[in-house]
């Protein structure tokens, strides 16, 4: 099984992802230690200083982590492939999105030190739930959103184990941050 999770940076998918791992027995794979460990980009945005992915590089990569996987461990339970570019990827049982109120996020990414265009760029792709959207568009109903804004990481793998067991649901489009971006 593989399960990708994504959403805009500061919403919880580095803290939470090595958690559902642990307690779900999967390998993890985060995108962003890939792309630099492999040097999967092809040079920096001259605006923004953005890493541009080679996105063909990626998905051909992750598909050789998969393949070793299956490999090496014949019953493997999952993979988790965790980044705010996962959702690209177009192999996946389950994508969950995180998702996190405007505010929230601009605390978080202010404690990272960012510049504030990166910043606001990063909570109006939230408020207009960018990823949850881009995911749909590949993974349609294997897409789930869940707003991170006030739970614990243990409350969201609680939430996400119960995703992938089927006992809950959290399609698209319950989550409206909109009036953020007034």
């Amino acid at each position: 099984m593989i399960i990708l999770i994504t959403g805009t940076p500061g919403t919880g998918k580095t803290t939470i992802s090595p958690l559902i791992a642990d307690k779900l027995g999967c390998y993890l794979v985060d995108i962003n230690q890939l792309v630099d460990e492999k040097q999967l980009y092809t040079g920096l945005d001259p605006e923004k200083g953005y890493k541009i992915v080679d996105m063909d590089a990626l998905e051909e990569e992750l598909h050789k982590i998969i393949n070793n996987r299956v490999d090496e461990e014949k019953n493997v339970p999952c993979i988790i492939i965790e980044g705010h570019l996962s959702h690209y990827f177009p192999i996946a049982e389950f994508v969950v999105v995180f998702r996190t109120q405007p505010l929230i996020l601009e605390d978080r990414l202010k404690k990272r030190d960012w510049e504030y265009d990166k910043i606001h760029e990063n909570l109006e792709a939230e408020a207009l739930d960018l990823c949850t959207w881009e995911a749909y568009q590949i993974h349609g109903s294997r897409v789930h959103e869940v707003d991170t804004s006030s739970m614990t990481p243990e409350e969201a793998v609680d939430i996400v184990s119960r995703i992938i067991s089927g006992e809950k649901s959290f399609l698209p489009g319950n989550i409206d941050f909109t009036e953020f971006l007034k």
